[in-house]
């Protein structure tokens, strides 16, 4: 049997190949996607058991990959949202887990610090600059906007080590982070002074992290009061600049879209519904658009939701601001139980407007995703059609006149006979399931005032009577038939919301798994930058480093030889020092020595003696007999007998 995770990677390595590289989320959803011709269903509806199944089903996905449609890229447009989507989710857990424990060790640190008592001086110094050091992690996190961590620059996400590196070493200059522990420890000393830890000792481990937790958001709010009074808060965003960021025009922009978005999609079911023939290309544009205008109205609903807060805060900021002002004023004491609630009302309000201005940075960047994907499909549809037909084909309100009987099971539901016929879920995302199967696919939104069908526990709407009166005829077979032309279109199955008739074919089931654990990982890097590097002079393994081609090197190295014979080196080796460093002692010769003395004298040979030496044949005489003998005794005789007889 093939494994889904094996066919995927195939086709990963294919399409790179082929020179067009596709992510794994998106080769998998397109593995679940592919026809089988033999059996008219999903490949992976069913078990794939033949190796020549697996063979076939990679190809034929490498092929719907490589084609260009408009088709293809809706897929693509739900795959990159999605991805994008869940991936956001993933890094903002990420971001939020790691600064949880970072806070929770130092927590943790002062919780543990032991002091014997109250008055134990280094016990009460050590924990008070572990409570410093907490009050500027969580100062530093404050001016630490998540969504920027997450987001490249460029666009794109970081990577979980960036995103875990940024929490625990946060970027700040140096200048800034001096002036801020400053700020910190003076807002430290004015609210919980050295003598006022001695109560905080004696407390239980609960009521410490209930209240390091409010010193924290006292001490933010006193630098926020600063900021605005213009005396500090050195690495804060002012509240206005949090108010009026860039990413705040985003529901401008979403509006101007979706409106025009669905005067597109109006004008193109309109000759679609007239049209004689059938405009496939137009039909797939069609399909993109409205793929393409759900994604906007689920960010236009989050944007409106987050304008309505943020302009809350905005005013319940100002509030305490005010406030704060009024009570503080320029009086030497103030009753802390008056102004400590406030301040820690104004870190809360700040931290959710922190939050509400990264969620719209991150709807900024899934934005200017669709826009991306908008721009690779343009529409083809002629504007002179369109106002040809509208002039021919004025629209007519329908209604419909009696009551429709339908088959069995079958039931019609009235906002006059149902009370809640407002909030009823429909099915298809209120797409006529009619005109998809009619029309081949084609989306046409229902109109709940011709009445909501039920049927098996779903709720069904339709474009015109005739189409409502022909579904509650024979429902079962529209059903059915939906389900065939899904197949035919996979990229209607996340439009319409159609998971439960491909459980195997959802997104979210591919993105975030049936446990929390993807699938495919959406993280995952879809290319690694490698090289190669190759050295200009490669070096040979078998060099024989003794080996010297001057002379004068060797000439040196023999007389260094010389020179260490010479040399007398003893050593002593016993059982104990074995296998132990050895030990060498050098010896040096002893030095020439010599004596100065203050005086200088000689000796001269006698006259008689020296005439001898000159004159070997002479006989001696009395005179000369006793120099003879001297001169034995000094050159020796066998010398003097030599030398004699040299001359």
């Amino acid at each position: 049997m093939a494994d889904v995770e094996d066919i995927v990677k195939w086709i990963v390595f294919q399409c790179r190949e082929k020179g067009h590289p596709v992510t794994e989320s998106l080769a998998a959803y397109i593995a679940h996607t592919t026809v089988n011709p033999s059996t008219t269903k999903f490949f992976l509806e069913d078990p794939i058991s033949t190796e020549s199944d697996a063979k076939k089903l990679v190809e034929l996905a490498v092929a719907k990959l490589g084609r260009n449609s408009a088709s293809m890229e809706t897929l693509k447009m739900q795959i990159a949202y999605d991805s994008s989507f869940v991936q956001q989710q993933t890094f903002e857990q990420h971001f939020i887990n790691v600064q949880s424990q970072e806070t929770n060790s130092y927590i943790d640190d002062i919780v543990n610090c032991e002091t014997r008592s109250g008055s134990d001086f280094e016990g009460i110094t050590l924990l008070y600059k572990r409570i410093f050091s907490f009050l500027l992690f969580r100062n530093k996190l404050v001016g630490l906007n998540f969504a920027n961590v997450i987001i490249k620059p460029g666009g794109g996400m970081n990577s979980l080590g960036t995103i875990t590196n940024a929490v625990v070493n946060p970027n700040i200059p140096a200048g800034i982070l001096n002036t801020m522990e400053r700020e910190v420890a003076a807002a430290l000393e004015s609210v919980l002074p050295r003598p006022g830890l001695r109560p905080f000792v004696a407390m239980s481990t609960p009521e410490k992290v209930s209240q390091l937790m409010e010193l924290s958001n006292i001490v933010v709010g006193i630098r926020l009061y600063n900021k605005e009074t213009g005396k500090g808060g050195v690495g804060l965003e002012s509240f206005e600049q949090l108010v009026s960021h860039p990413s705040r025009e985003l529901i401008n922009q979403v509006n101007r879209e979706v409106l025009s978005t669905l005067e597109v999609c109006e004008d193109m079911i309109l000759v679609l519904k007239s049209a004689t023939k059938d405009y496939k290309d137009w039909k797939e544009q069609l399909t993109h658009r409205r793929q393409y205008l759900t994604y906007l109205i689920a960010i236009q609903e989050e944007a409106q939701s987050a304008e309505i807060a943020i302009e809350s805060l905005h005013s319940r900021y100002i509030r305490e601001l005010v406030e704060l002002k009024e009570l503080i004023g320029n009086k030497t004491s103030i009753p802390k139980d008056q102004v400590y609630p406030k301040f820690d009302t104004l870190c809360q309000v700040y931290n959710q407007m922190n939050d509400e201005k990264n969620k719209s940075i991150l709807r900024k960047e899934l934005f200017n995703i669709l826009i991306e994907h908008k721009a690779r499909v343009p529409i083809t549809l002629p504007k002179e059609l369109v106002v040809e037909i509208k002039k021919k084909s004025p629209e007519t309100p329908e209604r419909i006149e009696g009551d429709i009987i339908g088959s069995k099971g079958v039931q019609r539901l009235t906002s006059e006979t149902t009370p809640d016929f407002m909030h009823l879920p429909l099915d298809y995302q209120g797409f006529c399931i009619w005109s998809l199967v009619r029309r081949d696919g084609l989306l046409v939104p229902g109109k709940p005032t011709l009445g909501v069908v039920k049927y098996r526990e779903r709720y069904f709407v339709f474009s015109n009577p005739a189409a409502l009166s022909e579904f509650m005829e024979n429902p079962s077979f529209f059903l059915d038939e939906c389900i065939n032309v899904a197949r035919n279109k996979p990229e209607i199955i996340h439009l319409l919301r159609m998971t439960e008739d491909f459980p195997n074919c959802s997104l979210t089931h591919l993105l975030q798994g049936k446990d929390g654990t993807p699938l495919f990982s959406v993280t995952a890097p879809l290319m690694l930058d490698q090289s190669a590097e190759t050295p200009l002079h490669f070096v040979e393994s078998n060099i024989d480093t003794n080996y010297h081609w001057n002379e004068w090197e060797l000439r040196r190295k023999a007389l260094q030889m010389a020179d260490i014979r010479k040399k007398q080196t003893t050593s002593a080796q016993t059982d104990l020092s074995n296998f132990k460093r050895d030990g060498e002692t050098q010896v040096y010769l002893p030095k020439e020595l010599g004596t100065q003395t203050m005086q200088t004298k000689w000796s001269d040979m006698d006259w008689t003696l020296n005439r001898m030496y000159m004159n070997p044949g002479e006989k001696p005489t009395d005179e000369t007999h006793g120099l003879e003998t001297r001169l034995n005794y000094i050159v020796g005789v066998r010398g003097a007998d030599k030398w004699k007889k040299s001359k």
